[in-house]
């Protein structure tokens, strides 16, 4: 019995013991589920992170049209007016113009050490009078110097396999592999300290100043690429060569003649009137060999002359080729514009055309450049990549070709197509832009001046139209029937328009076979409104002679006809005449008619004109 009760007990101990060690196993699973939850949620996590910053990546990613990313929010920092120079964790585009304001405040730093650090070397110009003004000076480029280096280049971003890096830590990397680095740090040395052993007046120390040359060329590189006329930047950059070579010049003279002696012989300055001036005067005259020179009598006086020469002779003769260089790049368009007015002019002379005709074609030639200012757009934008091309045609363009009412029900593709074969056409004052009976082949938008509408025989004017009126646009459809013009346009004074021709239309429907359909239902739809437009003017005109009529007749004792009998008959006519036309035409519009019952019953009750106005006209 014993026995037994024992061996219970030590069953319910191992029961027991099985229980906690099962629990504990449990205890153990479930913490290890924990755990690999809490490792696959911080695996989600950085996934997730990192698709974010990939997604911020992407978002970095400019259009084509800008090609450097937009600048930050101008509200996260605004200190001294630059919003992104100052604040540390910012990156700086190197095409904005706040980079391009600091280039020039660290250009004009350099450009003050290269002339000041020559001129206190040589003449006598640093005094203990001045000599806080010249050290205030000093030290404020420096601290430039020092922002520029620190705070500035390290956060300019940069390309790298077609992306911009804006990341701060890649952005200092790229500077310090940099050779302007070197130099940008070499230029910083503090050899002002040495002032404590040779005195203030070695101004030579802060010769490493001059090493920031870099700078002083990114800045004229960025004014030349900013600026729509480049050329005033091109040409001060080579003047300041220039000056600057005989400010050495003259400075180089002083100091020999202090070395051998102020008005010791004819040849060194002689220590009257300002110093400067006088030497610079004598570096000129050297330097440009114009002669009448004192002659040397040493030999520091003929390695002075001989150097003068030599730099006359080559360095300015290349800057003064530079600059005829780039006089001629400026004026060139101006140039060719010129040979082409006297080849065309002397052409007409030789086949004795009139004066008038000779005298037209020189007011257009004007007319054209003085609004144009080429004539080669085409050339020049064909040098472009498509998208590029397309992308300026928009700017220029889109704004006109969207107020064409033939286009407004179409896809933004198609105006984007349309756009590249809009072309410029200048029309003198009474030019005829299209003539009655003649076969249209393009419609015109109006883009400055003004064209008028002339009545059948042209001695009156039915309508105006002016900046971004339209015509012609429903002969570009090739509807038989609506194929020739019936009035005549002109040009009322100077005017530039832009010619869409047919041709143009069908390749570009082409690829857009969808809106071929909605072409010509907008088409029917204008129709009926300048049909209508028209038969009234007509009435008003028959109404008006008629009355004038009935004037003369009443005057001279004639018959009283009623007007009113008069107007019904002349309208009567009026539309069988315009009915016949659309009974001619009736085949041609088989698929509208069956598009559109609506339309069907139009065409055969409408009167169609052809020369199509907008709504513009006045």
């Amino acid at each position: 019995m014993c026995v037994t009760f024992h061996d219970t007990l030590q069953q319910c101990v191992r029961s027991i013991f099985v229980v906690e060690k099962r629990v504990r196993l449990s205890e153990v699973e479930k913490d290890s589920d924990v755990k690999e939850n809490a490792t696959e949620l911080k695996i989600f996590d950085q996934l997730r992170s990192s698709q974010k910053r990939r997604f911020e990546v992407n978002d970095e990613i400019e259009s084509p049209q800008s090609p450097v990313p937009s600048s930050p929010s101008k509200a996260k920092c605004r200190i001294f007016g630059f919003p992104t120079l100052f604040y540390p964790y910012m990156p700086i585009d190197p095409q904005g113009r706040i980079y391009i304001t600091w280039l020039f405040l660290v250009t004009f730093c350099y450009s003050y050490n290269a002339w000041a650090i020559v001129l206190r070397a040589t003449f006598p110009y640093q005094t203990p009078n001045n000599l806080p003004i010249w050290l205030t000076a000093d030290y404020i480029c420096d601290i430039f110097y020092i922002l520029d280096v620190v705070l500035v280049k390290p956060r300019l971003i940069f390309l790298h396999d077609g992306f911009w890096v804006t990341d701060e830590v890649e952005t200092r990397k790229h500077y310090k592999k940099k050779t302007q680095y070197k130099f940008d740090v070499i230029s910083l040395l503090p050899l002002d300290i040495l002032y404590v052993f040779f005195g203030t007046k070695m101004v030579i120390l802060r010769f490493p100043r001059l090493l920031k040359l870099q700078t002083f060329w990114e800045f004229h590189q960025a004014m030349d690429r900013v600026l729509s006329s480049p050329y005033v930047v091109r040409i001060g950059k080579t003047l300041f060569y220039i000056f600057y070579l005989i400010h050495l010049n003259a400075c180089a003279y002083y100091a020999i003649s202090d070395y051998i002696g102020l008005g010791s012989n004819s040849w060194v300055y002689d220590n009257e009137g300002n110093a400067y001036i006088r030497c610079f005067y004598f570096a000129t005259k050297t330097a440009t060999s114009i002669g009448k020179n004192p002659k040397p009598g040493n030999t520091w006086e003929y390695l002075f002359m001989t150097a003068a020469w030599l730099m006359g002779v080559f360095v300015f003769a290349v800057l003064i080729g530079q600059i005829r260089d780039i006089i001629a790049t400026a004026t060139r368009q101006k140039t060719e514009y010129r040979k082409r007015v006297d080849g065309c002019v002397r052409y007409l002379r030789r086949l004795n055309m009139p004066a008038s005709l000779q005298r037209r074609v020189t007011c257009w030639f004007k007319y054209t450049w003085t609004t144009q200012r080429c004539f080669d757009e085409a050339r020049i934008l064909n040098s472009l990549p498509y998208n590029m091309k397309r992308d300026v045609a928009l700017e220029v363009h889109i704004s006109t070709l969207s107020k064409v009412q033939l286009f407004r029900d179409c896809s933004a593709s198609l105006l984007r197509d349309l756009v590249l074969q809009l072309r410029p056409v200048s029309f003198l004052p009474g030019d005829v832009v299209v003539r009655k009976g003649d076969v249209g082949h393009q419609m015109y938008i109006i883009k400055t001046g003004k064209c008028v509408v002339m009545s059948p025989d042209e001695k009156e004017v039915l309508a105006t139209l002016s900046e971004g009126s339209v015509f012609g646009e429903i002969s570009l459809l090739g509807i038989d029937g609506l194929r020739r013009r019936t009035a005549t346009v002109r040009s009322r004074g100077y005017s530039t328009l832009f010619a869409l021709s047919r041709n143009d239309l069908d390749t570009a429907l082409n690829y857009h076979k969808e809106a071929e359909q909605i072409l010509r239902r907008r088409a029917d739809q204008i129709i009926r409104e300048n049909a209508a437009r028209q038969t009234k003017q007509q009435i008003a005109i028959d109404a008006k002679r008629e009355d004038s009529d009935l004037r003369k007749r009443r005057k001279s004792g004639g018959s009283s006809e009623s007007v009113k009998s008069r107007r019904m008959r002349s309208a009567s006519a009026l539309s069988k005449r315009k009915l016949s036309m659309v009974s001619e035409d009736k085949p041609q519009h088989a698929d509208v008619r069956s598009a559109s019952p609506d339309i069907r019953e139009m065409k055969i009750s409408t009167p169609i004109p052809t020369i199509i106005f907008s709504n513009e006209t006045n």
